[in-house]
């Protein structure tokens, strides 16, 4: 009888490590945060190991949220608020606006929804909708929005509010930026407010009034403000930013500058 060595098979260590890593969720939630949104959302189609890592990742995310407006057809205000749940694609309902209302700002301030002006029903004159100086807050996990101190400023509606990285205020700081009041004037100015008291600090005004337009914070602190119109659709651009020896920043000319 004769007897035979049967070869041992050599398992390379890195590549034994490769393969054990993709069966781990945590690995390809790592491959999704590296992926971008769509990105991630094609990794669910590669294995069921695939898709719950995505999707851990993808729960981790702020979602989109869309809060008052107008119903179907330009029908009556509306105070319902709906998420957007990017791990499931789909659109939850949350806990709804206090006051229904439109053409109103809002921006998230630590973790918690903030609604800011607008318009809202009765608003002072018999004719429909006008300007509130109202504000709420939904903060993360609460159940209902609550009511906050309004705008000293007046009401105000098509504005845009940036949230103020800041750790000082009770509720946290907004940048309030253009819009119009009651009288109907568009305004260049700029707001900074406490949510605690909605005592509104003047800041540095815009180079062109506005309404209806864009604004977002880049990751140098800078704040761009984008389009709009007044009494035509507007083009301009301008940037508002922390003072650099002396000077600011802006798009088209002298801007103006925000607290840090």
């Amino acid at each position: 009888m004769a007897f035979f060595a049967s070869p041992i098979p050599y398992v390379d260590a890195d590549t034994w490590a490769v393969d054990r890593a993709v069966f781990l969720p945590e690995f390809w939630a790592l491959v999704a945060a590296r992926s971008g949104l769509v990105g991630a959302w094609r990794l669910t189609g590669v294995c069921r190991t695939a898709r719950k890592g995505v999707r851990e990742f993808l729960g981790t995310l702020p979602r989109l949220v869309v809060c008052g407006g107008r119903g179907a057809d330009g029908g009556p205000l509306i105070k319902e608020v709906w998420g957007l749940s990017l791990a499931e694609l789909r659109w939850e309902a949350m806990p709804a606006l206090l006051c229904p209302r439109s053409h109103h700002a809002c921006c998230t301030v630590r973790g918690a929804l903030v609604v800011l002006g607008g318009l809202t029903p009765g608003g002072g004159n018999n004719q429909g909708p006008s300007p509130t100086s109202r504000v709420e807050m939904l903060s993360k996990g609460a159940g209902a929005f609550v009511e906050l101190p309004p705008l000293s400023c007046g009401a105000i509606a098509d504005a845009a509010a940036v949230a103020v990285d800041e750790e000082d205020s009770a509720h946290g700081q907004v940048l309030l930026i253009g819009g119009y009041g009651h009288d109907g004037a568009v305004s260049s100015s700029v707001q900074l407010v406490d949510l605690a008291t909605g005592v509104c600090t003047p800041q540095a005004d815009l180079l062109h009034a506005r309404r209806k337009f864009a604004a977002a914070r880049l990751l140098d602190r800078r704040i761009v403000c984008a389009g709009g119109n007044r009494r035509q659709t507007s083009a301009a651009a301008e940037m508002l930013g922390p003072p650099v020896q002396g000077a600011m920043d802006a798009a088209d000319g002298p801007g103006g500058s925000y607290p840090p």
